[in-house]
């Protein structure tokens, strides 16, 4: 029985907006859910990334009502033999491919159930090889938002046979008073988010106003550890705990990621002055 109610639809992809592909994945979801509500959390993932999609992800989650349908579609696989999954977590409905963009938010929020629907009888009829966001992910999101049942869409599959990624743990060498990190996420401003959790900080006796030294490969440079980078002069290195828990470089006014001169995964590591 398909009961037509209105459920929050939040869509994740590394498409951009130059290409019609976000449109259409909503005109998909309109033509079958008219009342569907739907929230752009964002498409501009860096391409292919699926680390990064995954950190978003499970960073996000939590500030969206119980129930919501997050699609993820950060799909370099597609046209293979990967799997398109939907997963039933304690709280949310996930939506994407197997390869580990959705699995960091399944190991907070837990599995209740699992499913295949590469081969869902609620996929579009025509099912073009490099475009399964609209093929697939949106119609089902959207039969989903109407009350289809889950067992209807899909396959029960076994939780410990989807695909994983993992943020790599900082290490803290106790000789050298030194935290050693990776650069796990860079936003629009350049700001740089390290996988580095306030409990490896004060490891180091850290404390806000005092500085830090922050090392990229053989180039060190002094941060002032802040609660916000605006605390500190225009231009400067600033070092604080981001709105996401995670240790942050950024400069004032400027471009921490051109600065420092890294990349997604790079090493970065911090050690009291």
């Amino acid at each position: 029985m398909v009961i037509d109610i209105k459920k929050l639809i939040a869509l994740m992809t590394d498409f951009g907006y130059k290409d019609p592909y976000v449109g259409v994945m909503k005109g998909v979801i309109k033509s079958i859910n008219p009342n569907a509500e739907i929230v752009d959390l964002t498409h501009g993932i860096t391409r292919h990334s699926v680390l990064e999609a995954a950190v978003n992800l499970l960073v996000s989650a939590e500030y969206f009502p119980q129930g919501t349908i997050f699609v993820v579609v950060v799909d370099p696989g597609v046209g293979s033999e990967r799997r398109a999954l939907l997963i039933e977590t304690n709280n949310y409905i996930l939506i994407g491919p197997d390869n580990g963009c959705l699995s960091l938010l399944i190991e907070r929020d837990g599995v209740k159930r699992a499913f295949d629907i590469s081969n869902s009888r609620y996929r579009l009829l025509k099912i073009s090889s490099t475009f399964h966001g609209r093929d697939v992910f949106a119609p089902i999101a959207a039969w989903v938002s109407r009350g289809i049942s889950l067992e209807d869409i899909g396959v029960e599959i076994d939780v410990d046979s989807i695909v994983k990624v993992s943020i790599e743990k900082p290490m803290y060498d106790l000789e050298e008073g030194i935290v050693i990190g990776r650069v796990l996420y860079i936003d629009l401003y350049g700001n740089v988010m390290t996988n580095v959790k306030a409990d490896y900080i004060n490891l180091i006796e850290t404390k806000v106003g005092s500085r830090l030294n922050v090392i990229v490969g053989n180039s060190e440079h002094q941060c002032i550890y802040e609660r916000s980078f605006s605390r500190v002069p225009c231009g400067e290195l600033a070092c604080y705990i981001n709105s996401w828990g995670f240790l942050e470089v950024a400069v004032n006014m400027g471009d921490a990621s051109q600065f420092l001169k890294v990349k997604l995964g790079d090493k970065i590591s911090f050690k009291a002055t």
